[in-house]
This record gives C-alpha cells, sequence and structure tokens, in this order.
C-alpha cells in the first residue's frame, strides 16, 4: 500500500494517524507550554546540567515590578541625545558608539540587575572588556560606592571590581574585542594533549621546567611532529555565511573571497593571533602581569600560573605570541580568561563544516538527510526492494510525501522517483496539527528525536532544517537517563559562550533532573571526531576486558583498569569544554548550543542537550527571540527583553 507523508495534501482517512506520529499527544504537549511557561517565570537560566565562569544564578527570575525599567529610562534619558541604532544585533557586539559616556566590564563577568541593587532581578550579564553605553551620573550607590549605573538597552552595572568608567584600564584594552558574532564559532579553538600550566604571565626556561613533567623530552617530541599533530581540516570558519549566519549558495568549502581559510592560516592565527609574529602583549612584557588575574582560580600575586588543564580540555583563544630563548622560544596562547597555554601542548581546532539547508520554493518540506554511510537509494517492484545508487553520506533529498512499507520498513518516495529506507534517513516533514505558535504565525523550533532534524518555522512556512544530535538515550525517560526531554517550552536564556564540563554541565543553567549513576560511552572520553570511549578502546592494540574475579573473590585493581581513586586520579574523566558557542537554555538542564567537540550529528550523543553544528547554532542563535543586545554576552528571557522563541521536542 502506499502512502502519503504529512505534506501536500494529505489524505483524510490518515489525518489522525500522521498527527499522532508527528506530534503525540500534541493536546497533552499544549498543556505543557503553559506550565512550562509559569515554570519559566520561576527558575529562569537552566543548563545541560551549570556554563561556568558566570553568575551562578545568572538567569533567577524573580517577580518584581517595573520600578527598574522607569529608572533605567530615566537615567539613560538623561543621557542619550540620540536613540540607540533600530535593528542592533549580536553581529555588532563589538561596535561601540562613540558619542556616548561607556562603562567598560573588568571582571570575567559582571551581572546586570534590573534595578540599582544587587537584590534585584537579574537580567544578564557582560564579559571582561566590553563596553557599553551608560548614564552620565549613577543612579545610586546602595552596596556599590562607584554607582550604579543605568545601561543600554536596560538595566544596571556596579561600578568597583566588575567595571569602569575608565576607558584606559589595561584589562579593558588587553581583553580585546570580545567575541566574533559575524563567524560560526566566535573564537579560535583549541584541545589540550598534554596536561599543562595555565599561566599567569611569560615563564623562563627555569620556571616551566619546575611547572611541567619532562618538559625537555616533550619539546624534542613537538619539534619532530609538530608539523603532523598541529595540522587542521577545513571547519566551520571556512564555510562563507552572510549577515544571518546562512551558508551561501554556490560557495565551496574554503572559498572566502579575500579571507583566508583554515588551511591557509599559520598556527600563529589558528591559535587566536592576528599573525604568525605578534609581539608579547604589553600587560605582558618583561615577564611582568600588570593586570589582576580574572580567572576563577584565585592565587597568590606572586604565582607563576593559576590551575592546570587536563587533556581532552577545549580552550578557547583570543591571541597567541611567539617567545625568545629565555622562554625556550615557545609560543603561547591567549585564553578568554587572560591565562597562557603552552602551544606546543594544545591542539588547534576548526570544528565541524557541516549545516543545515535553508528552504525556499525549489528546496521545502518533506526532505530527509542521509544520516548512514553506505547507504543506498531503493528500487520497489511490487513487494521487493532492491539496493540501488550509494547515497552520500548526510546528502539533502526532496520527498514527495509518499511512502511503502515492506517487512516492516517504511520507504520513502523522491522526487525523482526512487526511494529510501527509514532505516538509512532522517526526516523532516510539515505536521499535520499545526501547533498554537504556528497558527499565531510566531517564529518556533521543532526538534525530532527519532529522526534528529531540527526545523525552524516562521508560522507555517518552514525556512531552515537540519540535524541534530539529541540525548545518548534517545526517547527513553529523561529523568533517569540522558534522553532530551521532550515537551512544549520557550527559550530562557541566551548565552554567546559558555563553558560545560564533559557531561554537558555548566554553571549557568541549572542543574538537569537527571543524572547518570555510571559514565555512558561518551563520558569522559575524549571529545574527538565520533565515536565512543568504548569504541575506541576496541581500537587500541592488546585492549581487553578486565578479567573478572571468581565467585566470592575481591578484584584487584590493575592499572588501566580505572577504580576510582585507586589506579585513576580522581576527576581523571571529566574535562572543560571552554566557551560553547551559543547556548539557548530551554528548559532546566537542557539547551540548544553547538558541539565544537564531535562530527556526528544525525546520532544520538549528548548528556541531554541538542548539540548542533557550530554553522547550525550559529544560524539558529541569530535567528531566534530575543536577541542579546551589542556588548551583553548573555541575556534572561522575559517582560524585560522579549519573551524567548518556542521550541518543541517530540519523538
Amino acid at each position: 500500500m502506499g502512502g502519503l507523508l504529512s505534506s501536500g495534501k494529505p489524505r483524510r482517512a490518515l489525518r489522525s494517524m500522521r498527527a499522532a506520529r508527528i506530534f503525540p499527544r500534541l493536546a497533552r504537549l499544549a498543556h505543557l507550554a503553559r506550565v512550562a511557561a509559569l515554570s519559566a517565570a520561576a527558575c529562569g537560566a537552566c543548563a545541560c546540567q551549570k556554563p561556568a565562569g558566570a553568575p551562578a544564578d545568572a538567569g533567577a527570575a524573580a517577580v518584581a515590578d517595573d520600578a527598574g525599567a522607569a529608572a533605567t529610562g530615566a537615567a539613560l534619558a538623561a543621557t542619550a541625545a540620540q536613540p540607540a541604532a533600530a535593528g542592533a544585533d549580536e553581529r555588532a557586539a563589538a561596535e561601540v558608539p562613540s558619542d556616548r559616556p561607556l562603562l567598560g566590564v573588568t571582571a570575567f563577568v559582571a551581572t546586570v540587575y534590573k534595578e540599582p541593587r544587587d537584590t534585584s532581578k537579574k537580567l544578564g550579564y557582560l564579559r571582561v572588556g566590553a563596553r557599553v553605553p551608560r548614564a552620565a551620573e549613577p543612579a545610586g550607590t546602595a552596596g556599590c560606592p562607584g554607582g550604579w549605573y543605568a545601561i543600554e538597552p536596560r538595566g544596571f552595572l556596579c561600578v568597583g571590581e566588575d567595571a569602569t568608567l575608565d576607558l584606559d584600564d589595561p584589562i579593558l584594552k588587553a581583553a580585546g574585542p570580545g567575541p566574533n558574532l559575524r563567524t560560526a564559532l566566535p573564537y579560535k579553538y583549541a584541545f589540550v594533549r598534554a596536561v599543562l600550566p595555565l599561566y599567569l604571565r611569560v615563564p623562563t626556561a627555569e620556571e616551566q621546567r619546575k611547572s611541567e613533567f619532562k618538559l625537555d623530552e616533550h619539546l624534542a617530541w613537538f619539534e619532530e611532529n609538530k608539523a603532523t599533530v598541529q595540522r587542521v581540516v577545513l571547519g566551520a570558519n571556512d564555510v562563507a555565511i552572510d549577515e544571518r549566519g546562512v551558508p551561501l549558495p554556490g560557495k565551496q568549502l574554503g572559498e572566502l573571497g579575500l579571507g583566508k581559510n583554515s588551511l591557509e592560516l599559520g598556527e600563529g592565527a589558528l591559535l587566536g593571533g592576528a599573525g604568525e609574529n605578534d609581539p608579547i602583549p604589553f600587560w605582558l612584557e618583561g615577564g611582568k602581569r600588570v593586570i589582576r588575574n580574572i580567572s576563577d582560580f584565585k592565587v597568590p600575586d606572586y604565582a607563576v600560573f593559576a590551575d592546570r588543564a587536563r587533556r581532552f580540555t577545549g580552550l578557547s583563544l583570543i591571541g597567541s605570541f611567539p617567545t625568545g630563548p629565555e622562554s625556550l622560544n615557545r609560543r603561547f596562547a591567549i585564553t578568554t580568561d587572560l591565562r597562557l597555554a603552552p602551544a606546543t601542548k594544545i591542539k588547534p581546532d576548526t570544528g565541524s563544516p557541516w549545516h543545515g539547508v535553508e528552504l525556499n520554493d525549489q528546496l521545502t518540506l518533506p526532505l530527509a538527510f542521509v544520516r548512514a554511510r553506505g547507504a543506498r537509494d531503493v528500487q520497489i517492484q511490487g513487494d521487493r526492494a532492491a539496493p540501488g545508487k550509494e547515497l552520500p553520506f548526510r546528502d539533502v533529498i526532496p520527498l514527495t510525501g509518499r511512502m511503502r512499507r515492506l517487512e516492516g520498513v517504511k520507504y520513502y518516495r523522491t522526487r525523482d522517483q526512487r526511494y529510501v529506507s527509514q532505516l538509512d534517513v532522517g526526516l523532516a516533514v510539515a505536521p499535520s496539527v499545526w501547533p498554537e505558535v504556528a497558527e499565531k504565525g510566531e517564529k518556533w523550533i521543532e526538534v525530532s528525536i527519532q529522526h534528529q532534524t531540527l526545523v525552524l518555522w516562521e508560522g507555517k512556512r518552514p525556512v531552515y532544517a537540519t540535524l541534530v544530535s539529541t540525548g545518548q538515550a534517545g526517547v527513553a525517560d529523561p529523568k533517569t537517563t540522558t534522553a532530551t526531554v521532550r515537551g512544549i517550552f520557550r527559550i530562557r536564556n541566551k548565552h554567546i559562550t559558555a563553558t560545560m564540563d564533559s557531561n554537558e554541565s555548566s554553571s549557568v543553567g541549572g542543574r538537569a533532573d537527571t543524572t547518570a549513576d555510571a559514565p555512558s560511552a561518551s563520558r569522559g572520553a575524549k571529545p574527538d571526531k565520533g565515536g565512543s570511549s568504548k569504541e575506541r578502546a576496541a581500537k587500541k592494540p592488546g585492549a581487553s576486558a578486565a578479567a573478572k574475579p571468581a565467585e566470592g573473590q575481591k578484584a584487584s585493581p590493575r592499572k588501566g583498569d580505572g577504580e576510582y581513586g585507586v589506579t585513576r586520579r580522581r576527576g581523571e574523566g571529566t574535562y572543560a569544554l571552554k566557551d560553547v558557542p551559543y547556548i539557548q537554555y530551554f528548559a532546566s538542564g537542557y539547551a540548544l548550543h553547538a558541539a565544537y567537540w564531535h562530527d556526528v550529528f544525525g546520532t544520538p550523543r549528548s548528556h541531554g542537550c541538542i548539540n548542533m553544528s557550530p554553522i547550525d547554532a550559529h544560524r539558529v542563535f541569530l535567528w531566534t527571540e530575543p536577541r542579546v543586545p551589542p556588548g551583553w554576552h548573555a541575556i534572561n528571557t522575559g517582560e524585560e527583553l522579549g519573551e524567548g522563541t518556542t521550541i518543541i521536542v517530540h519523538e
């Protein structure tokens, strides 16, 4: 029997069946949406479980009146002769007006409050180096001797440890222009290949040898293998995109016009520098450090370094520079919190170049993404299906909306008169029953766990479709597994970047409702381009499971068994993923965000979050509401800054 997908003019007899298949329990989810809206007002920011380096409860939403808004408006009105430019968005974050008094942020993060007091509602936060328009005079000094200043578009910052009116402050200059929102990856990124100290100043040769185990052996190895181990491939920033973050049609990977692609950049630029021979920054000249330590790891002023980074840690970088013989001729990369990582122990990373497709009259739903390598199209004759030509991995295949079912397997009809198997593809199709948000003509996001697809909608018009990676546990219970939560939600807060750990836990999103008792396949695994830790271990010569003890006997820990605290160092298997880009939380512990550490989109992979390629995450971040104001790093949605875009996650 032939069938029809939920596109075109469906048969009336199949209407209820498709509704149940594509949007199960839609009526109940509509109720959940109302509950979620109420919960969001009480919860605010949430994470794939808390980003580090941001106010711990940056998203906590408290019931408050509009006194803060009135105070902000009055304070700014007294200063601003001209209104802020209409239509300004995240891409202008580094652009500041020259005719307005400005406030600069000198702490790694500075919280913006609704009213001029630190007990009022948190609206979001700014990052070190940010400069934003401010009122000419403070609105008060309660709990803030330097004064509470209204900033645009609303809210208050305390001048003191977190912010300054002195735009010549060396920390502001050291931090640079901030994240680049014109690119898929807002910073340069690298992974730690060997445990390293994060230096606070340029260390001498003697200090390095004291701080790094067997350093001379390591440097000899690096010199011999540098060309191989520092090699990169074309990645996320090598895809030409427009001002909306949409990939430009007709452009090949790496075709950037006048710009250099990753293969044309040297190590210095790949690690955040402007070129290969950038000078030592002014704040590190002479082996000294003229600015305070702004990282969250506090040490005495005389300390040479602040903490170490474990293997597989992802670092975000804003600069790099070479040194001379006095520092072993090593290059150092500058992290976003102004610490120094020795370049010989990190590998530059470019992220996945994968991205979805813009939808229009020529390419629209229904369509399929090829998710299986080696998949083939199918020719159906009678009741027999015969494999045909091999399909390119992640190919986009327009469908007619019809399907056949043979021996329990669905085959979808393509527009060029072939079929593809449900076992090989992920579908993006229009719903048979439209959610309320679509009927209202609003923006909304649809995520299918079964198909690992995401579609952006403007009312009933699809505008973008792509593959994602949801929770490893598929459609299991999110309360007890790593499955992604299902329901109707609104985006609670948006972060340009924030830090997560290897379990996608973070410090700004709250704790997830679920935690896995035992490590799953990718928990603690190297964030490579695909494959679980178990799969990789099986590939190692001589790899085998530890021998089981006889019944009644106690196992003796052996080297490599990984018994926590016995043969495995405490904390091993967890690492930080610095500045995960374009995070958008929609429920406690669950977010849309870029994953720069893998390229298996289309396969369940995460610990509950919805992983997206950097290009897709950037595109979605710029598209969703509300927009992050220029100069800000993160916002909480709500009546002050605007309600978040709706997201519907279903099977």
